[in-house]
């Protein structure tokens, strides 16, 4: 009743060879999934029954404050039926030069506004892109483990078999081993589904069936960890949340100045007529609004305070949180260093204690059992160092992301 301790040595052995998962990131693959889960987006917000861009004529106009208006007025004497008097006026509302330029100041922040709108809709995008890849990725790993692991005990298992049809092993010892092949089978089936949700996922955002092979981020440098405020001002929500912020600024400072009341310019032609005299006048009037003191109402300066103290906070707030965010992925990240390093040590004395215990086995100085938990212990180890090589990969991508740089 003996497996020879040659035989387990290189069976555990064949098990133990741990193979790093080496990924390269491939940016122009994982980039070009992005550009068409953009675009595929934006024809399903067209087919959506909105009104396409093409159809959208909207303009604002560089001097006027309004539309033009026209006047027409004719006046005629009570007492004398041939006098009369006609004035034909056309009135041009002209933004004032200090509204024209604020005007300009807010064209260029809501150009600003709107590529960062862009920029946060392709952030979100990636997250979600990341989230598919990543989870197809880990549980590829998984069930790849899973493989290798069922292989081996099956392989283990026809060994055993032989020994228990000669009478010489117990038939304990098969129905242990059937029963870890039970639980792998039982973990394969969950692992397949987390795959299959995770390409639906993908094949939903880019309409692409099949997912990259090469996802790995880790070559694009974090540099956050010298100034991670410049970093973090940077990112996409944090700039949209400031810009609006200025935005309303410049508008209520335009309104307290007055620069929206607009400068009136009439040209007006004018007709006086009675018995005597026949005159024609043309002219040009001028009306300019006096900006004394502030040209805002009570009401309109506790909405804008009342706005203003919400963009702060917001502000504050998204601060806050993507730092929050951001120290608590280098606390993981240092953690993944720090398993992977007692992962090491722990594979090592695995392979050690499985070797110690194989040798004492044959000699019936240890249970079978014994000896086949150290046996899947030391596999199970071999597959959280693989899986903890690929979790520090994915946790480079988690922090691109939070640091709001999209893919």
């Amino acid at each position: 009743m003996s497996v020879s301790t040659s035989c387990i040595k290189l069976c555990l052995l064949a098990t133990l060879v741990s193979s790093s998962f080496l990924c390269h990131a491939a940016n122009s693959e994982i980039s070009q999934a992005l550009s068409t889960s953009q675009a595929r987006l934006h024809s399903l917000s067209q087919s959506g029954g909105q009104l396409p861009q093409s159809q959208i004529s909207l303009s604002s106009s560089s001097w006027l404050n309004g539309l033009p208006s026209i006047s027409l007025s004719h006046l005629g004497s009570l007492d004398n039926g041939n006098s009369y008097e006609q004035e034909l006026s056309l009135n041009l509302p002209i933004k004032s030069p200090a509204l024209h330029s604020s005007d300009k100041q807010i064209k260029q922040l809501t150009q600003s506004i709107q590529a960062q709108q862009v920029a946060l809709q392709g952030l979100y995008l990636s997250g979600l892109l990341r989230q598919s890849l990543w989870e197809h990725r880990l549980a590829a790993v998984k069930l790849a483990q899973l493989d290798r692991k069922s292989q081996l005990l099956d392989k283990l298992h026809s060994q055993q078999k032989q020994l228990t049809d000669a009478g010489e092993l117990p038939i304990a010892h098969i129905l242990l081993l059937e029963r870890e092949l039970v639980d792998i089978a039982l973990e394969r089936v969950d692992l397949n589904q987390q795959q299959a949700e995770a390409l639906a996922l993908y094949q939903q955002l880019t309409g692409q069936e099949q997912i990259p092979q090469d996802i790995a981020e880790t070559a694009r440098p974090l540099s956050a960890s010298s100034q991670p405020n410049d970093i973090l001002a940077q990112h996409p929500l944090w700039q949209l949340l400031s810009l609006q912020k200025q935005q309303q600024l410049l508008i209520i400072q335009s309104q307290q100045a007055g620069d929206k009341d607009p400068w009136t310019v009439s040209l007006t032609a004018k007709n006086t007529a009675d018995n005597q005299v026949d005159d024609q006048q043309l002219g040009i009037a001028v009306s300019v609004p006096l900006t004394l003191g502030s040209a805002l109402s009570q009401t309109e300066l506790s909405q804008w305070q009342q706005a203003n103290t919400e963009h702060t906070l917001n502000l504050d707030r998204t601060y806050i949180e993507l730092k929050t965010q951001l120290k608590k992925l280098e606390q993981q990240q240092q953690n993944l260093l720090d398993q992977q390093t007692l992962l090491t040590q722990a594979l090592h004395l695995s392979r050690t204690i499985t070797e110690e215990l194989a040798k004492v086995k044959d000699q019936n100085q240890v249970s079978y059992e014994v000896w086949l938990r150290r046996y899947m212990d030391a596999l199970d180890t071999e597959s959280r160092l693989a899986l903890n090589q690929v979790a520090q990969q994915q946790l480079h991508s988690q922090q691109l992301q939070a640091l709001g740089i999209s893919l």
